[in-house]
């Protein structure tokens, strides 16, 4: 999607573009698929529209008329008490809420005492930590194992002790390097809101959308009319005079393709093997970032007898599961007829996934989520995997990520993506949109 949307915006700026794809479609890990009738995503689910660029762009494409939007439901949580209704106000970085939290009874009595000591916990951090880190001297261990957790877990198939909290939670940067209370600092913000919003009670952007074809609509839309070679890989990188040369092998036996800019949206991984030498240095930058596997089974099965038949979502701590981390009641969600579930797995730290066959993957999956008290038999699935794709930020990532944009400055090489911008379909809009800005500039002048 990063390269995608570069791509689509250099274009409009009059820029000759060739997109290499090593697969067999576009869309990285945005993938659309059919299960019998219907049209099911295995990677991302949504666009989010409030995240900045992104309902223009999907103005622009001309799809604002075609989205459908998920249906509000109920979220999910495995705790202390069983599988209970997320406490609102419940975010990947602690509650914003605190009343809905104490009456859900997630947190122990000593649990909810720790946390409520927040105000006078705090100290400064100049450098970046792991969000376990942050959270457990902030709030205690039992708040990052019941609460962000199963959030940021599920999100990010992330594990807390050594995910990025700048990369996880970038609005708190200033926060975090004062020292300040993030308690007294949400109920400042929450009291703020509340007569912001008494004066203002006109309709809100959707927060997420799709379209009746997935979620892969929008990447065949910025797609079209672009010069793209799929099952092409890039093997190499080049510099001969003052043209870069990328070399590739597929079925066209193109060869080379000779260019004045270079854009590497991939896998960190991939992206530090073609700069190993044309660029050694942002190479050994890239190699320091980790990724993780994850895959989607969406299944067919009968009726369930479990709070997901009613709900949306369901979280799954690492706690509680070391394979599933969130399982999406579709026929809630997305209107689907048919009792359909989403279920994702794999996790930083995790149930090893890369060697099992499909089968057996869902195998494990299917006992997995019995022993959790989910009993069902898919009578219809459709399972993809994301081998190595979901970045696992370190501590001190954007640092690097800095030191990496210095180093590649003005040399005519770009690189960006998840593993260096963060996942999720927004940020690769607004990582594509800064790729182009920085050629795009260099003509400007």
């Amino acid at each position: 999607m990063t390269g995608l949307t570069a791509a689509h915006h250099l274009r409009n700026h009059g820029c000759r573009v060739v997109v290499v794809e090593a697969g067999q479609r576009v869309g990285g890990q945005v993938s659309s698929r059919h299960l019998g009738c219907d049209v099911v995503d295995l990677g991302a689910e949504a666009v989010p529209l409030r995240d900045p660029g992104v309902s223009d762009l999907v103005a622009e494409l001309g799809l604002a008329d075609s989205m459908r939007h998920p249906t509000p439901g109920r979220t999910l949580l495995s705790s202390r008490r069983g599988v209970v209704e997320m406490p609102a106000g419940v975010t990947p970085i602690g509650p914003t809420k605190f009343l809905p939290t104490i009456t859900s009874r997630i947190l122990s009595p000593a649990g909810l005492l720790r946390a409520g000591l927040e105000p006078f916990t705090t100290r400064p951090h100049c450098e970046d930590v792991s969000v376990g880190q942050f959270i457990s001297e902030r709030f205690g261990d039992e708040v990052g194992r019941a609460i962000v957790d199963p959030l940021l877990g599920g999100i990010h198939a992330a594990d807390l002790t050594t995910f990025s909290l700048a990369a996880a939670a970038p609005a708190l940067g200033q926060t975090v390097r004062d020292g300040n209370s993030i308690v007294a600092g949400t109920l400042k913000r929450n009291a703020s809101r509340i007569r912001h919003r008494r004066g203002h009670r006109g309709p809100r952007t959707p927060a997420a959308a799709s379209w009746q074809n997935g979620l892969a609509t929008l990447p065949k839309a910025l797609a079209e009319g672009l010069t793209v070679y799929l099952n092409t890989r890039a093997t190499g990188i080049r510099q001969v005079g003052h043209e870069w040369v990328v070399d590739v092998t597929g079925p066209r036996d193109i060869g080379a393709i000779a260019a004045d800019e270079v854009i590497i949206a991939t896998p960190a991984r991939v992206a530090a093997a073609l700069l190993s030498i044309s660029c050694p240095d942002a190479s050994d930058l890239l190699s320091q970032c980790e990724s993780a596997t994850v895959a989607t089974l969406v299944a067919r099965t009968d009726q369930l007898d479990h709070p997901i038949a009613t709900a949306q979502t369901w979280f799954i701590g690492s706690t509680w599961s070391q394979l599933v981390r969130q399982v999406t009641n579709l026929a809630t969600t997305w209107h689907i007829a048919e009792p359909t579930l989403r279920i994702t797995m794999g996790r930083q730290g995790g149930t090893p996934i890369d060697d099992l066959s499909d089968d057996d993957l869902v195998a494990i999956t299917v006992a997995e989520l019995r022993r959790l008290g989910l009993a069902f038999d898919p009578r219809d699935y459709v399972v993809e995997r994301h081998r190595g794709a979901m970045p696992q930020p370190a501590p001190g990532h954007r640092e690097r990520m800095a030191r990496l944009a210095a180093t590649l400055d003005g040399t005519g090489l770009h690189v960006g993506g998840a593993g260096i911008d963060g996942a999720g379909v927004g940020t690769a809009i607004a990582a594509g949109r800064r790729l182009a800005r920085q050629i795009t500039s260099k003509e400007e002048k």
